[in-house]
């Protein structure tokens, strides 16, 4: 297996973002992730570090900020070789929500996975919506303050939260939401808007923090053949708030980046062209070989907006090491000439990925000659 961890590694967030614009032509693969799976972490940080990782086994994520989890999560992205570590926000007083327990088929000791109950909804109706605790929820300020003392030179966090995904998931539910847009498409609005106001306030909070790179806004619009709900609910509900963020990091001098699983390029202007034009989206997250792959994508779009990751998480998961190497190095190939693209997977490195394949994806990535 290819050799995991730098020992010297030289995050450079700066020539990343540069780069990513189009005002510097690439020295280097720059590689991100918009998450790793702990399972993965966990080993790299077991195996090769020596140490115990502190995440308890199985938990996804924290109870709570804890300094030393940040310092060994920083660290880890580190030696892996990105120029930033993703943060997500501990949303505090958020009620607990109903999810689906069910054996982590990924996970040789039979433990257990959390999945979206798709009936469940914190909000069914007025009434929900008036007694929900909108005014106690905030985002911990520490947990941001933590991972800056562990940031070393060069590197950055970019913060990260949802929007649609948590109304569709946890607000409204995915039957709720489907069932409100005709029942009462005002509660619907007033939902979005509520919880886009609390995103906004969060992202208001922890931008102007120099070890805040930008925002990489996660909400996942679609599926293999279409949008989750309809680009005109889009536009009215999800699209000014993704605009507003963007605003933000602007205004701010840092970059708006976006992951959206999805079909998102059909008809013309495609939900893609009004994320570019629209929402003025700095960079997008997420590809599948099935709808589009990265390099179709870099041919379409990649003189208006930069493109991230982009290989196809199926493949990294089963192709054999010959086979993985030569589409690693197609996807290189077609996608790094005139920069604005950073390499990585197009979805995220989840527990079922083969370490070894990882570890050929960051191997493709550190040799490949610019």
């Amino acid at each position: 297996m290819p050799g995991l961890l730098l020992d010297h590694p030289t995050p450079d967030f700066a020539e990343l973002v540069c780069m990513l614009k189009g005002e510097r032509a690439p020295q280097r693969v720059h590689i991100l992730e918009i998450s790793i799976d702990p399972e993965i972490l966990q080993v790299i940080q077991e195996t090769y570090l020596g140490e115990p990782w502190i995440l308890p086994r199985g938990a996804h994520f924290l109870k709570k900020p804890d300094q030393a989890y940040y310092r060994q999560l920083v660290n880890l992205y580190y030696r892996l070789g990105y120029d930033f570590v993703p943060i997500w926000p501990f949303w505090m007083n958020y009620p607990d929500k109903k999810v689906l327990r069910t054996t982590d088929t990924a996970n040789p000791d039979g433990e257990t996975r959390d999945w979206v109950d798709a009936s469940a909804a914190l909000i069914k109706s007025r009434v929900d919506y008036e007694s929900f605790p909108w005014e106690q929820i905030y985002a911990a300020p520490q947990t941001f303050e933590m991972v800056a003392r562990s940031l070393p030179d060069g590197m950055k966090m970019m913060v990260i939260s949802t929007l649609f995904e948590n109304v569709f998931e946890s607000l409204l539910g995915t039957e709720g939401l489907f069932y409100l847009l005709n029942d009462d498409p005002q509660l619907v609005e007033d939902v979005f808007n509520r919880w886009g106001q609390l995103v906004y306030d969060f992202y208001a909070a922890v931008i102007r923090l120099d070890a805040v790179g930008g925002i990489f806004h996660v909400d996942d619009l679609g599926f293999n053949s279409g949008t989750l709900i309809s680009p005109a609910d889009l536009h009215r509900l999800v699209f000014p708030w993704l605009a507003k963020y963007a605003a933000l990091a602007h205004h701010n001098h840092k970059p708006f980046f976006l992951h959206s699983c999805g079909n998102l390029y059909k008809k013309t202007p495609s939900v893609m062209d009004e994320l570019i034009v629209r929402v003025g989206i700095d960079g997008f997250h997420s590809f599948q070989d099935e709808i589009l792959p990265v390099g179709a994508a870099k041919a379409r779009y990649g003189q208006r907006v930069a493109l991230l990751g982009g290989a196809d998480i199926h493949k990294i998961s089963t192709l054999p090491e010959a086979d993985l190497r030569i589409y690693l190095r197609g996807i290189l190939e077609t996608c790094m000439p005139g920069g604005r693209f950073a390499f990585g997977s197009g979805n995220s490195i989840a527990n079922y990925v083969p370490l070894e394949n990882y570890a050929i994806l960051l191997d493709e990535a550190r040799h490949w000659k610019v």
